[in-house]
């Protein structure tokens, strides 16, 4: 019988990662599916694991070819393959459970022509979002079309897609023979489709690997960068007739990307490779829009003008000058000739160059902004205000004490002014200057947002010299500003910071809003108490693909409210074999009423207990919606701090079991764990039980900061709280939402700076 899917996994020497990927295809909850294992030439043992597999599931079969690359293996496996619709997956990433369940069944409803879902990224120590996928991706948009919606332009890769074979077959697809073969295809895939549907769930999990030896991770390989010039070049001839704004998004993409790999490569190539990689690297630059290059980033101009003259002095130049940071030291300055120009030069940089560096008009400088921490407070008399703090600033000038800052609160198109208090921060140049904000919300203001209309945002205007730049507050950072806490402005109504999408900083005002007032777990059930506002509708448990109702809800009624009992058997909702991140094997429910979510006001902590084996948690997400958590028993972080002065680094939590492994700190990026420090872990004397027991993990804060590597324009050494069990791949250790909640902490030792805080649903630190 024909599969209604075909899965094409090409593999070549991945051994350490195949038996994984080819796991999550077997546990797919959609079965009806065909596995085309195309061996491309391996010389390891992937072959043999290839092999093993289509013993035990007769749904998989295994194709060998000689080594021809990735692009001709998926080709081999289109042939070999039968199904009705046809995906692709790498052979060392993850497909969650539930993917090709909710993409057939959205291409069945609809009839597109395929359908695209949102992505991952994880390493060997957790998941976190793909920024790229995140943007695309955002919402559900079924039957839709890149010409109405035209970020799925910049949509490069074809593994988070389900094709309709007759649609694959009917435009005839075929891979290039070369690196970086999704793009061509991809695209024109989404310029020939009738429609497209976008599926906001993240149906695909992509590797990065820390031993940094993917293709993607060998940018500066000189046949690596043929290849991704050879790529474009299909892609821009794609877009030559499109509509001008589908052709500068493609055009800016590949200016942002592909243009600044080129250059970077520069840095790092031996001489005869530059000479080479200057002629092609030509032609490809003669090919970008002048307007597109120039718009994609401050040096935009620069590196596209270096590439089309082929000026390898100033690509070396301009390479070193994004390798080390050197642009973000550089403050801009009017040259004397012609009037009224900028300049925004690099050091040791002089010449004909110089002129590249300037800029026209009166507009080189963007406000720029950051929120790094949320709290609430109490004004004279008893009204709790918001106080939001961070950093706002002109990029390329110096915000010195003759500068202004004013801040308002715009809601429904009305500007309140706000009073705020400014103080020394570091700047996006690295340097200590005026940029630091306190801004006052007052409560009178905070209840004059009208509620069930679109957010409040803050508007800072910062004025230096003759610059006055306005912009609103974005850039929320990780720790408090990511998961805010809310609080009660009036009787019934609540507000929530919350961030936004666009990492815009929102302020919701939310009139007597569904939610919980308290939660415990006993005897195995989860018990959820709260109140429900008129006409909230049903209450739910939403997962990432499914809706489930509580069956067991008790509605008490009253005359403003109802109350609610709800009772969760924790055997309905553990996933030991169906979790939707298979990164960290945990699963998460939003609790919702009528579609809206249910906030967590009336927690103060998560609530946690082992059942079963698995640890079940109810906590808090970022918009302060409750949710249920299901995962393996790991010890969670509570508190972060600094102990014995500001000599050591303490972390401490719950754990389910005794912590006989150690936990390190790794700095981010270094995959070998060469420079880890290792804690002096201890735990409360009385063991561990289901209750949970407490640990405590101690470091030197000048082990960390020697291990820091210091330049004066890089950006801050990131070092993560990492678990080494002996048996079990390692994992970041997980913060507790409550304690991402609370503000982050930033200590001085000797003249460096360390800020301790959640980041990503991992423990960090980070060394400036």
């Amino acid at each position: 019988m024909t599969p209604r899917l075909s899965v094409v996994v090409p593999f070549y020497n991945v051994a350490e990662y195949i038996a994984e990927c080819l796991e999550s295809l077997r546990r797919q909850t959609f079965d009806d599916f065909e596995v085309i294992l195309v061996d491309d030439g391996s010389l390891d043992a992937t072959a043999q694991i290839a092999e093993d597999y289509c013993r035990i599931d007769p749904r998989f079969q295994l194709v060998a070819q000689d080594n021809q690359g990735l692009g001709p293996a998926r080709n081999t496996g289109v042939r070999h393959s039968e199904g009705e619709y046809i995906t692709f997956v790498d052979s060392d990433d993850l497909v969650p459970r539930h993917a090709f369940e909710v993409m057939v069944h959205s291409l069945d409803e609809t009839g597109s022509s395929f359908a695209a879902a949102g992505a991952r990224r994880f390493d060997d120590y957790g998941s976190w979002g793909s920024w790229l996928h995140g943007k695309i991706f955002a919402a559900n948009r079924p039957a839709t079309h890149v010409v109405e919606y035209y970020q799925l332009a910049i949509d490069r890769m074809v593994w988070n897609k389900v094709f309709r074979r007759s649609f694959w077959d009917e435009f005839g697809y075929e891979f290039p023979a070369i690196r970086y073969e999704d793009y061509p295809v991809t695209l024109k895939a989404y310029l020939d489709a009738v429609t497209v549907d976008i599926v906001a769930q993240p149906n695909y999990y992509w590797r990065e690997r820390t031993s940094g030896d993917s293709i993607t991770q060998q940018r500066a390989e000189f046949t690596n960068l043929c290849d991704r010039i050879r790529s474009a070049d299909m892609v821009l001839n794609l877009v030559e007739e499109l509509p001008a704004y589908l052709r500068d998004t493609v055009h800016m993409h590949l200016a942002q990307v592909d243009m600044v790999t080129l250059v970077d490569a520069f840095g790092e190539l031996p001489e005869e490779d530059c000479a080479r990689l200057a002629r092609i690297a030509q032609r490809f630059a003669e090919r970008i829009d002048k307007g597109p290059a120039a718009r994609s980033s401050y040096l935009g101009r620069v590196q596209h003008n270096a590439l089309r003259t082929g000026d390898i002095e100033l690509l070396r130049a301009v390479a070193e000058i994004r390798r080390d940071g050197a642009l973000n030291a550089v403050r801009a300055e009017r040259s004397q000739v012609p009037w009224r120009r900028h300049e925004l030069v690099p050091p040791n940089l002089g010449g004909q160059s110089r002129a590249l560096f300037r800029l026209p008009g009166r507009a080189p400088y963007a406000a720029s902004t950051t929120v790094t921490d949320l709290d609430w407070a109490t004004d004279s008399g008893g009204a709790t205000e918001l106080i939001v703090r961070g950093t706002a600033e002109i990029r390329h000038l110096q915000i010195d004490g003759t500068s202004k800052l004013r801040m308002v609160l715009e809601a429904n198109g009305v500007e309140v002014p706000l009073p705020v208090e400014r103080f020394p921060a570091y700047d996006s140049h690295g340097d200590r200057n005026l940029v630091g904000y306190a801004v006052r919300v007052p409560h009178s203001m905070l209840a004059g947002i009208p509620a069930r209309n679109e957010p409040a945002t803050l508007r800072a205007t910062i004025t230096q010299g003759h610059v006055k730049r306005t912009t609103v507050l974005r850039n929320v950072g990780p720790g408090n500003p990511s998961m805010p806490p809310g609080a009660w402005i009036n009787g019934g109504s609540w507000l929530q910071p919350l961030p936004a999408p666009d990492n815009r900083l929102l302020l919701r005002h939310i009139a007597d809003p569904a939610r919980l007032t308290s939660a415990a777990v006993r005897n195995g059930v989860i018990v959820l108490e709260g109140m429900l506002p008129p006409e909230s509708g049903e209450l739910s448990l939403t997962r990432t693909w499914a809706c489930d109702k509580l069956a067991d809800c008790e509605i008490v009624p009253g005359d403003t409210e109802d109350r609610f009992v709800a009772r969760v058997p924790v055997s309905d909702l553990a996933q030991t074999d169906d979790p939707d991140d298979p990164v960290t094997g945990r699963t998460v429910w939003r609790l919702e009423a009528g579609g809206h979510p249910v906030l967590a006001t009336g927690l103060t902590r998560a609530v946690t207990q082992v059942v079963g084996g698995r640890l079940v948690q109810v906590s808090r997400a970022a918009d302060n919606c409750v949710v249920v958590t299901d995962g393996p028993v790991r010890p969670v972080a509570g508190e972060i701090g600094p102990a014995d002065g500001v000599h050591l680094i303490t972390v401490s939590g719950q754990s389910w079991a005794p912590l006989d492994f150690p936990l390190v700190w790794r700095r981010l990026g270094d995959g070998s764990g060469a420079d880890d420090v290792t804690c002096s872990v201890g735990a409360v004397p009385g063991g561990f039980a289901d209750s949970g027991g407490r640990w405590t993990a101690l470091a030197e804060a000048e082990s960390l900061i020697a291990g820091s590597p210091r330049h004066p324009h890089t950006s801050a050494a990131i070092w993560q709280l990492v678990a080494l069990p002996p048996d079990a791949r390692p994992y970041a250790v997980q913060p507790d939402a409550f304690l991402t909640a609370d503000a982050s902490i930033t200590v001085g030792v000797r003249d460096r700076q360390l800020t301790l805080r959640p980041h990503a649903d991992r423990v960090t630190v980070e060394v400036r």
